[in-house]
């Protein structure tokens, strides 16, 4: 195990916001992680996973403790059966990269998540989805390291707790690090064309490929996603809310045409970037070096050189505008990391 001190942790997020790392360890195998894990002890320091920095927030005052890069790496497949295979995958590797190469294959199951940024060992801890798809739902086993009791184990799907936007891994946060995840994918499938975008752009093809799929999603991210070689974002930074019907069909009435989706459970999922757009006008709206980007305003943007602290005041005045207006509060997506 090789470590480094002080390095810059800004370069490493797709928000490109955020101070240094005491201690930074790039984990290339299990005996790397079971070090760094054994050295945050032995020091009396926090540790912290980084993937792929896309679902992160630096604090400018950085991270006094131990940052396990995960660069372990390599993917293959296991038969099944004549019709599904189970996609195997590493922690470190990088996420798209593993969705082409399935999409080449001409496997279903992935396509619709396709251009997400960050790596393998951060898909199942948010339940990534995007255009009408969740992870959760190819997801076969996750292999862990407890960080507890230094055992490795496989969770089945039934054990991940899947959620919106969360997951067993997320709610015991710090307790598991995720090492490889199986993912179920299939030679034959139907295309999921659940998202409003992708119905409309194969009304005259029902039967689509992965490989058409996949393109026409990208196309749609570069619409409505800001350019990274340009400004930092992490993406959709708040979730959308998921309340009681009572809550819903009173946001209705306030706002008449926000989309709302019946959830499992009973509650309602509503679209939080209609309601910053059409209830609230905050599209664009900005505070220092960072905005609500224009083209989808649950998405933030920040110049470079922006401030973790104009992040945070941003973050506030959007949850206190929707609170006062709506009644309801929202939650960021984005995790903080922070001395």
């Amino acid at each position: 195990m090789q470590i480094e001190r002080n390095v810059q942790l800004a370069p490493l997020t797709t928000f490109k916001i955020g101070g240094v790392a005491n201690v930074f360890v790039r984990a290339k195998n299990v005996d790397d992680i079971r070090e760094a894990i054994a050295l945050s002890r032995e020091k009396g320091l926090p540790f912290f996973v980084l993937g792929g920095g896309s679902n992160t927030l630096v604090d400018d005052a950085g991270f006094n403790g131990v940052v396990i890069k995960m660069e372990m790496l390599g993917v293959e497949y296991e038969y099944v059966d004549n019709e599904f295979k189970l996609l195997l995958a590493n922690a470190g590797e990088s996420w798209d990269p593993v969705v082409a190469g399935s999409v080449q294959n001409g496997l279903w199951g992935l396509e619709n998540l396709s251009g997400i940024p960050g790596t393998i060992g951060a898909s199942p801890v948010q339940n990534i989805g995007a255009y009408g798809a969740e992870v959760a739902n190819t997801i076969e086993w996750v292999e862990t390291f407890n960080t507890e009791s230094g055992e490795i184990k496989k969770f089945t799907h039934g054990e991940c707790l899947f959620g919106y936007r969360t997951s067993r891994f997320k709610l015991e946060t710090g307790r598991y690090i995720i090492l490889r995840v199986a993912f179920r994918v299939s030679k034959n499938g139907l295309p999921n064309l659940f998202y409003k975008d992708l119905r409309e752009a194969f009304a005259q093809n029902t039967a689509p490929t992965p490989k058409e799929i996949r393109e026409k999603i990208l196309e749609i991210r570069v619409a409505k996603f800001p350019d990274l070689k340009k400004e930092g974002t992490a993406g959709s930074f708040f979730l959308n809310p998921v309340i009681s019907p009572y809550d819903a069909l009173r946001i209705l009435q306030l706002l008449p045409g926000i989309p709302q989706f019946s959830q499992q459970d009973g509650r309602v999922k509503i679209s939080l970037a209609y309601m910053l757009e059409k209830g609230l006008g905050l599209k664009g709206f900005r505070i220092g070096g960072v905005r609500l980007f224009e083209k989808q305003p649950l998405v933030m943007v920040a110049d470079f050189g922006a401030s973790s602290y104009d992040v945070f005041a941003l973050c506030e005045v959007v949850q206190k505008k929707v609170y006062e207006i709506y009644g309801i509060l929202i939650e960021p997506e984005v995790r903080t990391v922070s001395a």
